[in-house]
């Protein structure tokens, strides 16, 4: 099931330094606003809680959907961006994407 990005509560998450919007749910990406990027987040094989990768897109192993402001750079040969424990951790605080974003300049509030 999709859900869509203007209903949905989100975590805030702390990834590489920037904060970024997080649920576990999958997103349907015709309802994120112009101007801003979504991704998948893929957990290890062995499903520990843990992200691993970012990717375009995740069958196998979906841990999440994360939405920024700004891209993210993909490795060009695995086609993802690696992730380790030390490159995130959650704020603890949610709120909607209307609430986190400017969707009108997609800036971060």
């Amino acid at each position: 099931m999709l859900c869509n990005a203007t209903t949905e509560m989100f975590d805030i998450l702390e990834l590489f330094g920037r904060k970024v919007l997080f649920t576990c749910m999958r997103i349907d990406r015709k309802t994120v606003p112009d101007g801003l990027y979504t991704y998948d987040v893929r957990d290890d094989d062995e499903c520990s809680g843990e992200i691993c990768q970012i990717k375009h897109s995740v069958l196998v192993n979906h841990w999440g959907t994360i939405i920024t402001d700004t891209p993210i750079k993909m490795d060009d040969f695995w086609g993802c961006c690696f992730v380790t424990e030390n490159d995130y951790h959650y704020t603890g605080d949610s709120c909607y994407l209307h609430e986190f974003f400017d969707t009108k300049t997609s800036a971060p509030m």
